[in-house]
Formats: C-alpha cells, structure tokens, sequence
C-alpha cells in the first residue's frame, strides 16, 4: 500500500514538473503545490479554475499563480470551513430535537394504551399477576417519559443557546463588515467579496464586472458646507447604489467619497448603462438643508467601469476599473467611463509620478 502511494505520488510530481516546464512557469514552492494538486484533481474547484485558464490561453503569471494559491490552497480557507461547519451543528441539532420531540410523543402514545390496557384488566379482574406486570410496565414508561422530557427540555435550551450566539455571531460580523456612516459594505467586505467573485467568474467564465464612483468636487462641498452636510450626501448617494443594486451585486464604501459597486454576471457595456442610470439620478438631486431651507445645489459622480479578465491580478483589475474613473475626471466629470488601455496607463503614469 504503501508502495503505491509513493508511486502515485511520484506520478504527480513528474506531472507537475512537466507542465511547469511546458508553461515557462519557474519551479517554485507554491507553483510546485499548485500543479501538484492539479495532476492530483483533489481540489475539483482549483482543476476547474485552471481548466478555464488554459482554454483562455491565459499566461500563468506570478500575479496568477498567486491568486490560485490564495483562493484555493491557503490555510485561511479553514476559517470559512469553520463557519459552515457551526452552520451544519447547528442544523444537526435541528433535527435531533425534532427527533427526540417525535419520539417523545411516540412514548406518551404507547404509555396511555398501557394504562387503557391495565385499567382494563382490573374491571375485568382477569390475570392479577399479569395486571401487576403491566402496571410496572407503565411506571417504567411514565419514568422514561419524565427522561425523554428532560432531555427534550435541555435540548431546546442548548438549541437555544447556539442559536443565540450564532445570532450574535452574524450581528458581530455584519458590524465588522458594514461602513457606520452608510451602511454599505466596507473596505474589507468589498475585497473579501471581490475575491469569492473572481474565483467564482474564473471557475465558471461568466463575466464579473467592477464599477468605482467618486463624488466630484466632495473635498470644496465639505469645505464649503460643513462636514455633518457632507456626511449626509455620501449617505444618499448610498441610498441610490443600495436602490439600484440586485441579487449578488455588492455596493460599497470603497473610502472617502469613493464608492464600489461589484457586478457579477454583468458586461461592462450594461454596467455602464447602470452607472449612467445612478448618474443621471444622483445629478438630478436637488439639495437643500432640512432646517434652513438653504439650497446647496446639485452634486454629480463620475465613474469607472472595467470587465474582470481571467487570469489577470485582483490589483490589476481595480487598478484598470480607476485608470477608467480618472478618465472620466480627466473629461470633465458626471460621466461613465470604460476601462481602455489609454485610461489605464494614464492612471499607472499618474502613480508613478506621485
């Protein structure tokens, strides 16, 4: 057995090796353990993601490689694992309750037809001996109904019990992933969420499309009116991402005034009719102060849209969807831009020379 396991083993590696080789892949730990895996189709979701890669010609990047590695090898998998498996207990104990619940009216029902039966047997006055039998028959089954009670008893106060700190659980997450401010998703939500959506989208081709929006001029509003004024029009313009987003779609409060809107099953061509959409509405707002009647004006976005491209990094990706918004800054804002190689460079060239 033994033999076999090493001769498989072997198997894998040279697999590996081979394919490392026929790619231009350098032969490092990490690439090693991914091909490795691969050969050994362990893992059917990281098969199928490379599986996506080499029908799409994809070049297999340090970058790329890198976002295999973490999405589907990385021992921090394990703490997702570990939510599910609380999410199973806690349905595994569902269901012993419901049983033990059945079965504790199955025993009720079977002590009462003893009790009619024993009842019986002393109007009749047959079989005395046979009467004092059954009748420490149903004290015996009065006792395990007084068990199976107590248990079930015990059972809906730990049933209880998880529940609640499952419930506290998913309050204490929600707060660790939400912006205060506006109640979107947070910084961290987002990156999370883009990477579930990236694997996902490499997994199964469909498209994954990520917009970024800006507040123009916010910093000279904030200065003009007041930070508590400034505070409120990000909250609107939350509003109208969270009334325009749908299903799996994810706005978020990227930073500042910089918000995110993730897009899976979406081309960039429609996510930029949406942006266009939320535009035209958040520009048509008039703002004025509740207490004062002040008019403010109106405020405008700008956005930058860009289409997920398999095998490319997830900073590649966000950095292309904001080479988009600055394009669209660059042309005179309250407008909706796509990612082109043009506006992408123009952001890298403004990086580097900050």
């Amino acid at each position: 057995m033994y033999h076999d396991d090493l001769h498989q083993a072997a198997e894998y590696a040279h697999a590996a090796v081979a394919s490392m080789t026929r790619f231009s892949i350098p032969p490092t730990p990490i690439n090693f353990t991914i091909w490795y895996e691969y050969h050994a189709g362990r893992d059917p979701a990281l098969s199928r993601a490379i599986d996506a890669l080499l029908a799409a010609g994809t070049a297999f990047t340090p970058d790329t490689t890198l976002q295999l590695y973490e999405e589907y090898l990385n021992p921090a998998r394990m703490l997702r694992a570990s939510r599910e498996t609380t999410e199973k207990l806690q349905e595994a104990m569902d269901e012993l309750r419901s049983f033990v619940g059945s079965a504790e009216q199955d025993t009720k029902a079977y002590g009462d037809k003893l009790e009619d039966f024993s009842d019986s047997l002393d109007q009749h006055g047959h079989a005395p001996a046979f009467g004092s039998l059954v009748g420490a028959m149903l004290q015996e089954t009065r006792t395990m109904q007084e068990r199976n009670q107590s248990l079930e008893d015990r059972l809906a106060e730990t049933t209880a019990e998880v529940q609640q700190l499952r419930e506290h659980f998913e309050q204490a997450r929600r707060e660790a992933l939400s912006d205060g401010l506006t109640g979107l998703a947070n910084r961290k939500n987002f990156e999370q969420t883009l990477s579930l959506l990236a694997k996902a989208a490499m997994e199964s081709g469909e498209p994954l499309t990520l917009m970024l929006l800006d507040i123009d001029h916010f910093k000279l509003f904030n200065d003009r009116h007041g930070h508590q004024t400034g505070d409120t029009v990000l909250q609107l313009v939350a509003r109208t991402l969270s009334d325009n987003v749908k299903g799996q779609d994810l706005a978020a409060r990227y930073g500042g005034e910089e918000f995110a809107i993730l897009l899976p099953r979406t081309r960039a061509d429609q996510a930029v009719k949406l942006g266009d959409n939320i535009r035209a509405l958040i520009a048509a707002r008039k703002l004025v102060k509740r207490h004062s009647g002040e008019q403010l004006g109106r405020i405008t976005v700008s956005a930058g849209v860009a289409e997920f491209r398999i095998g490319e990094s997830l900073s590649t990706f966000v950095q292309r969807a904001d080479g988009a918004l600055y394009g669209a800054k660059r042309e005179g804002r309250n407008r909706v831009v796509a990612a082109t190689e043009t506006n992408a460079a123009a952001v890298t060239e403004t990086v580097l020379r900050s």
